[in-house]
Formats: structure tokens, sequence, C-alpha cells
């Protein structure tokens, strides 16, 4: 047993051979003045169980120094290289020495060692590589939003590419699993020192929503069939930051009876589509923008005098549709916009019918008219005029279950509204709407001193009982 350590391991400096000298503490100067073919051991390190080479040789006319760890055994001797000097230096030679040294005494092969390190770090780059980056998790959430036939997968498109893909390349090609709450902080951040106020909240909901997807894509068979992306999120990165409340405040802007008019004369006097498709928000309850742009040809039945919307917000795996009845008022509008857009399936479009108008040139129609209404007074928002419907409409007797229906208020919500309850509420709906066009006239059509009318319509008494 004695014998078989002896020969594992090289001869301790008690056991050197007689006449043998000692190796000598290698220096730089030394290194550099080495030649080809020659070998210089360091007598810095401990020996016994392994020592630290160097080595010159000519490549191509150009001298090489090489580190070697070299260890003998019964199985004959072992070398390893260390890399090349200058590359390596001289410590972290001695550095790299003494830790297969160590291995040698506790009966580790350094080849071996080093060889297993080499594939896990081989291994550990491609699970990496691998791995979904954060640009893949969101193009994925996308990608599942139109899928799902979600209208807003182009916006949240531009959000991420315009806040986050766009300004944080280095974000971008991480895989999704290494992004931290810092990381996305600072993403908010830099949307907030821009002066960007509630669409920062917009864009960390949306981000949100993508790494719950990609949580749910490694985990649902039908989505990791479907994509070839592997995200293995363990955390969702977002849900440690908070929403900014102070860009949530709820707003309470009702439009005046003098608003209201200036907004009518002003549309009364353009016919062309934008002011047609303004005035068709308004008669029609002040709808969602996008709902009422999304409308095609043949959504629109004359003969039935309705007009069907469709209405996907929320997480609903289907959009709901919401169908609203047409005054003459409205349909005459409806078949101009029609008349103008025939070279597509549009009516809400100023391409022919070939593009739906987009909803921020709605936006900026009405920001427009409500700047020039305010006399240096407070401007109204294009949202207000959704919320002024509804509030007349209330002062007017209409039930909130009617305005729900014909405003189209979480209309899927609960068990019994999603499988059960099927009535349309045409009916109701025809009668508030016509309570409300009516209203609207009396308002634009009166001088503006001039009161308020006391008698209501035989249809409007029946739209509140």
């Amino acid at each position: 047993m004695v014998l078989r350590m002896v020969l594992n391991s090289e001869p301790a400096d008690s056991a050197k051979p007689t006449g043998r000298v000692a190796a000598r503490a290698l220096t730089d100067a030394a290194i550099r003045a080495m030649r080809d073919g020659e070998t210089r051991t360091d007598g810095r390190l401990p020996v016994g169980a392994g020592r630290l080479l160097i080595e010159c040789v000519k490549v191509r006319g150009v001298l090489h120094r090489r580190w070697i760890f070299r260890q003998r055994s019964d199985e004959g001797v072992r070398k390893l290289r260390l890399g090349d000097y200058p590359a390596v230096g001289l410590e972290q030679a001695r550095t790299k020495a003494r830790g297969h040294i160590e291995q040698v005494r506790k009966g580790i092969d350094p080849r071996l060692a080093a060889f297993e390190q080499k594939q896990a770090v081989v291994k550990a780059e491609r699970e990496k590589a691998a791995l979904g980056s954060l640009r893949s998790l969101l193009s994925a959430y996308v990608a599942w939003l139109r899928a799902n036939g979600k209208a807003s997968a182009r916006e949240v498109e531009l959000l991420f590419e315009r806040h986050v893909l766009g300004p944080w390349p280095q974000f971008a090609a991480m895989p999704a699993r290494s992004i931290t709450p810092e990381m996305m902080r600072d993403v908010l951040a830099r949307m907030i020192k821009a002066g960007i106020g509630r669409q920062t909240n917009v864009v960390r909901s949306y981000l949100h929503a993508a790494f719950v997807h990609g949580a749910h894509a490694d985990l649902d068979p039908r989505r990791a069939a479907a994509e070839a992306s592997t995200f293995r999120l363990d955390a969702n990165p977002i849900q440690f930051l908070p929403r900014i409340a102070d860009f949530e405040t709820a707003r309470d802007r009702v439009l005046e009876d003098e608003e209201l008019r200036f907004l009518w004369a002003t549309l009364s006097a353009r016919m062309d589509e934008l002011a047609l498709t303004i005035r068709c928000i308004v008669l029609l309850g002040g709808q969602r923008f996008r709902q009422v742009l999304r409308v095609k040809a043949t959504d629109y039945d004359r003969q039935a005098a309705t007009v069907r919307l469709s209405d996907p917000k929320g997480k609903r795996r289907k959009a709901v549709e919401h169908v609203l009845p047409v005054s003459k008022r409205v349909a005459r509008d409806l078949d101009q916009l029609v008349s103008l857009n025939t070279q597509g399936d549009y009516v809400f479009s100023t391409t022919g019918g070939e593009k739906p108008i987009h909803h921020t040139t709605i936006s900026s129609e009405i920001k427009a008219i409500a700047i020039a209404a305010s006399n240096s007074g407070p401007v109204y928002k294009p949202g207000d005029i959704r919320r002024t419907v509804e509030t007349r409409l209330q002062g007017l007797g209409v039930s909130r279950d009617v305005r729900a229906q014909l405003l189209s208020h979480g209309r899927s919500s609960g068990v019994q509204a999603r499988h059960y309850e099927r009535y349309d509420f045409l009916r109701e709906k025809s009668e508030a709407l016509a309570l409300w066009e009516q209203h609207l006239v009396s308002i634009v059509e009166r001088p503006k001193n001039a009161g308020a009318p006391t008698q209501r319509s035989k249809r409007a008494k029946q739209a509140v009982s």
C-alpha cells in the first residue's frame, strides 16, 4: 500500500534523490528569456501532487510559452494545458495549479474535472440559447392576442417596440427568466421621465400579461406544441412593481350644454368622413371608438335598422356581439358613409373603406374641437363624451341595467350572464337612444340661454318606465 502511494505522486522534498537540484521559483523575466525547446519548473508551489511547468515552442516562426500542469502516477505522466503566457500570467497559472494539486490530493483527476467543467459550461450555454428571450416572450404574447382576435394586438406590439424593445436592446436579447424587477422598473422610469403618465400603467399591465402568458405557455401542452420558445419562468418580475395610482385618477368631467352645442355645430358644418363618424359615435350613445370603427358594411342592416358592434374587451376568449338600433338620423349618416367607402369593407374609413379610421385620429379631432370651445378654460377629453351620455341618460331616468346594455358594461360577467341570459334588450336600447337623441337635439337647436324643454315625447316616457 505504501509503495503504491509513492508511485502515484510526485516525490516529496524529503524524498528527493541525492544530487537533484530543487527547481527555482519562476519569474516573468526568466519566462521571457526562455528559448525554443526549453522547459522550466516553478519551484514556488509545494511538490508531491503535481508540478507547474512552462515550455517554450516555436510555431510557424513564433515563440509560444505554454503553461502545463504535470502529474506523475502509476499510469504514467499526465499533462494538462493551463493556457499561454502572457494571456495567463504567472500568478494566475500558480492559482490554477494549486487548485489542481488540491484535486489530486482528494483523488480527483484534474483532466477529467476540467473536461466535465467545460461540458457543464457548454450545456449551460446551450440551455441559455434555447431559453426564450424577452423579445420572443413579448412576440409570443402579441401572436396570442392576434390568434384570439384581440384588436389591441397591433397597439400592444407598437407599445412594446417603442418603450421596451427599442430603447432596451440589451434586455430584449436576455432570456426572459433572467429579467429582474429592477430592469422593468428602469423601463417604466424612462417613460415617466419622458412625461408619459397613464400609458406607463398600460405598458406595465401588458408586460405583466406577457409574463403570465409565458408561464402558461411552458405548462400548457397546447401552447408548448405551438410555440418553439421555452421560457422556464419561476417568477413574474412585474408583480413586484406597483401601479402608479396618480396616473389612474378617475375623471368626472361631463360636457356642458354649450360644449355639446359647439361640438355639434362644428360637426354639422362638416360632412366629411371624420365628422360623420363622430356624429354616429355620439348619437349611438358614446360607444367605444375602437368598437365603432371596426364596423363593416355587412354589420349594418338597413332593413332591421341595426348596426352590429363586436366587443372583445377584457379577458373574453370570444368577442360579444353588441347590437344597436339605428335611428333615421343615424341611418342617414351611415348611408352617406357607405356611399363614400365603396372600395373596401369598412364603414368608418377615409381610404374608401380599405382601412378603418384609427381611434387616435378620432381622438385628435375631438381634442381640437374641445380646445376651440374652451376659451382658455378646462378642456374636456374624448373619453368624457361617453361619460356625458351615460350621465345625461341617468338624469333622464334610464335605469342602470339598460345603460349597461346600451354602453356594453360588463355584460358577460357571472355564470348567469354568460350562459343563460340571452335577451337582446333591443327595444330598451332603442328607447334609451331615442331619449338621448331628443335630449341632444333639444340642446343643440335651442338658443344658448333658453330653458330646457318641460315635456317628453310618448316614446321617451316609455324609455324610463
